[in-house]
């Protein structure tokens, strides 16, 4: 597999003929198996699957929202109140403002889900209450 190169020292780096083509086989094997594993599996997720992770991340980065807007409004309440000495009083104000910002940002990110699924809303087939068979 090796051989020793005018120097005495190892040819790195070269592969024999055999170990070549061996190495060619268990590629394609794996290749021919990797395909085999697809075939088996769906490729689609079904529309509810899709759904909730959209519906999961929107959450998430509501969440978020609101998160980094208190810590942002915390964090320079905190900061101003070490310049200025105001202890405390700068740090509640900073909260109260970044609580206010995030969940400003929080009624606009919700404002755009909703209009966004309003089209879909319109579309939909109407369901019959059990009072309407009587």
């Amino acid at each position: 597999m090796s051989s020793e190169g005018k120097d005495g020292e190892r040819d790195r780096g070269g592969i024999s003929p055999a170990d070549r083509d061996a190495f060619k086989r268990r590629a394609s094997e794996i290749g021919r198996r990797l395909e085999e594993v697809a075939a088996r599996r769906p490729v689609q997720q079904d529309e509810t699957t899709r759904a909730r992770g959209q519906a999961m991340g929107q959450a998430f980065r509501i969440v978020a929202e609101l998160v980094v807007g208190v810590a942002v409004g915390g964090f320079i309440g905190h900061t101003l109140d070490r310049w200025l000495g105001a202890t405390p009083w700068l740090l509640v104000v900073g909260l109260m403002l970044g609580f206010a910002a995030g969940l400003m940002n929080v009624i606009r990110t919700a404002r755009r889900m909703q209009a966004g699924a309003e089209p879909m809303q319109r579309a939909a087939k109407p369901v019959k209450d059990d009072e309407d068979e009587s």
